[in-house]
């Protein structure tokens, strides 16, 4: 009765949960961006409600960082994936001592110079 089409759908629709975690949370913030700016033109008292928008705009920049963050070490973990063992070995090491060697120093070196500064005053 009912004809299967040769052709494959698409099936690439999927969004991970944390691209739809953002959307959902931005149009959120616009919701309630929007519904106080009718509130305040009918001239009805907002109070205390823009506090509560300004922290959902704010929770949405956090939630935005931290994808971010986690897109962009994804994204290095993927690259390291397609070139070859060896000279994926040595990234890594090169990666490793630049990153967290160097905050590290320079970290240390700036603590030793305040407390310097601190000790000759």
């Amino acid at each position: 009765m009912f004809r299967k089409s040769k052709r494959k759908r698409n099936t690439n629709n999927f969004i991970p949960y944390s691209k739809k975690l953002l959307e959902y949370s931005r149009f959120e913030c616009w919701i309630m961006t929007v519904a106080l700016y009718i509130m305040q033109g009918f001239g009805i008292d907002t109070g205390e409600l823009y506090q509560i928008c300004l922290a959902s705009w704010a929770g949405y920049a956090v939630a935005k960082a931290l994808y971010y963050n986690m897109a962009k070490s994804d994204h290095q973990i993927q690259l390291l994936r397609k070139v070859e063992p060896e000279t994926a070995g040595r990234l890594k090491d090169i990666l490793r001592e630049n990153t967290e060697r160097k905050l590290l120093k320079n970290s240390i070196d700036e603590n030793e110079e305040s407390e310097k500064d601190e000790e000759g005053n």
